[in-house]
């Protein structure tokens, strides 16, 4: 079956951008290009498009600025990020201001394909009820309540489990510190917080030290997935 949908290219590497073009169109995507920020917004106010790549690295005005504005505008097209970054702060804030997906620069052609049908497929996207959820390289399966890292169980006590499910429903979002007290009836000293989301946080750190649960300054936290 052909596909007609629409996307918008903003990458200021001219190489990238005329290899995504050729790509996309081969798996029959429609394909509009932008050299900058500056270039994506006007076409993003001519068009409706069904999905955007974003770069986050750009001269003038940087991927994360212009999603910060899309926003506000329009809260509902896809927007993949593509960075040859991997630092988990970058991460942070791409989804804090409403990306759905962070592809890291090199990146295999037919990886872009499938997260782009991952991100159109409504009924791929409206399913939170999956049983396994994954970041970096650490697995949880809430049927088994289980947490492995790179297929080893890490052991979690009572109150990081529910702690850790918490995220987990609410992946790549900001949860208030008052939240999580009132769903794990922390009722005496809501600081008391902070101390299981220490915890927490030591058990789910990446190889390079980084953690996947990290502070948003002045909100609370987010648990950061990539997959998801």
């Amino acid at each position: 079956m052909e596909n007609h949908s629409h996307i918008l290219c903003i990458d200021d590497d001219d190489k990238i951008r005329e290899l995504l073009e050729i790509f996309l169109k081969k798996h029959n995507f429609l394909v509009s290009l932008a050299k900058d920020a500056i270039e994506g917004e006007k076409l993003s106010d001519l068009f409706v498009f069904d999905l955007i790549i974003l770069d986050i690295m750009m001269p003038k005005v940087n991927g994360i600025k212009f999603l910060e504005k899309f926003r506000k505008k329009n809260a509902n097209t896809p927007v993949l990020m593509l960075t040859a970054s991997s630092h988990l702060n970058i991460k942070t804030e791409s989804y804090s201001f409403g990306c759905d997906d962070y592809l890291i620069k090199p990146f295999e052609p037919m990886e872009l394909v499938l997260r782009i049908k991952k991100l159109l497929n409504p009924r791929i996207n409206k399913s939170k009820q999956m049983d396994k959820h994954f970041f970096g390289e650490f697995t949880y399966d809430k049927n088994t309540k289980e947490l492995k890292k790179n297929n080893i169980n890490i052991q979690l006590t009572s109150s990081e489990e529910q702690l850790l499910e918490i995220f987990i429903e609410n992946i790549n979002k900001e949860i208030s510190r008052e939240s999580i007290a009132k769903n794990l009836d922390i009722t005496v000293n809501p600081r008391s917080v902070d101390v299981v989301v220490t915890r927490l946080r030591k058990k789910i750190t990446s190889k390079n030290n980084s953690s996947f649960l990290k502070t948003v300054r002045g909100k609370g936290y987010m648990l950061i997935s990539e997959y998801e």
